[in-house]
């Protein structure tokens, strides 16, 4: 499984990710405007693996499964 936790801002999105099945881990900064986030999420569907993504916003947390 993926685990991907996310602080979105409104320009770009910080990502923290862990791979529990490889022990992948890392950090990275998507950039909105130059389509990096939505490259990225579009590139974990190909991947056939189960995901979560956890979200933090400015004034709200959210959990998407």
């Amino acid at each position: 499984m993926l685990i991907i936790g996310v602080d979105y801002h409104p320009s770009d999105q910080y990502i923290a990710f862990a791979d529990t099945e490889t022990g992948e881990c890392g950090e990275r900064r998507l950039n909105h405007s130059a389509g990096e986030a939505e490259k990225f999420y579009r590139e974990l569907r190909s991947r056939a693996a189960s995901v979560r993504v956890g979200m933090e916003g400015e004034e709200s947390q959210m959990t998407i499964r």
